[in-house]
């Protein structure tokens, strides 16, 4: 008899456990996911071609990303290492692309860098307004290409339209990447901290 409700019981339990993924390995997992997409996101603006003529507009693509992603996982390094990341998978697929790629890695520590300052992590909305001067590191190349060919002034005075474009194109990206960003971070959080649910079954079989 004993033995018997020692199976049942057993039984019951075995019943009762989660079958869904729990919380401490659901976490990581969502990170990786967030990270791969980031990186493929990346990856795929630079190389397929968008015909829309205006300066900095890729940078609402790449640059939210890079926001998005620093602020949803919260952890050191993180836009500097999709950045990275889609910089060697640039590479791999466009060998040409060169030292194009560095205003993703500069970009990208800057934004880990801003993301430690404790008043834009008391107030993230700021990135709005630091997003659009990050985005001008994307004219590094063209300035210094362009300053082979002509004298500074008129490098200068030649780059303004091209500037205000990032500026434009920065700001929205600045605002897609922190909502994104900051929504993502609160669900991770959620996800994190959360306890896991024990099915009960009442009844004992």
């Amino acid at each position: 008899m004993t033995s018997a409700l020692i199976e049942a019981r057993d039984l019951a339990d075995v019943e009762a456990r989660p079958t869904h993924i729990p919380r401490p390995i659901a976490g990581p997992t969502v990170v990786s996911v967030i990270v791969s997409l980031a990186v493929a996101g990346i990856i795929l603006q630079q190389l397929v071609h968008t015909p829309w003529g205006l300066p900095g507009h890729r940078g609402v693509f790449w640059l939210s990303t890079l926001i998005a992603a620093r602020w949803a996982i919260d952890r050191p390094g993180t836009a500097l290492g999709v950045a990275a990341a889609s910089s060697a998978g640039i590479l791999f697929f466009d060998p040409t692309m060169g030292v194009h790629v560095a205003p993703y890695l500069i970009a990208g520590l800057l934004v880990d860098l801003a993301a430690t300052a404790t008043f834009i992590r008391r107030h993230p909305w700021t990135m709005i307004g630091l997003a659009p001067l990050i985005l001008l590191v994307n004219l590094i190349n063209p300035f210094l290409h362009n300053l082979a060919l002509s004298s500074l002034p008129t490098v200068i005075s030649g780059m303004g339209f091209y500037i205000q474009g990032h500026l434009l194109w920065g700001t929205a990206a600045g605002i897609l990447g922190i909502s994104a960003g900051t929504f993502g971070k609160s669900k991770l959080r959620q996800l994190r901290y959360s306890h896991t649910p024990q099915a009960s079954n009442p009844t004992m079989r």
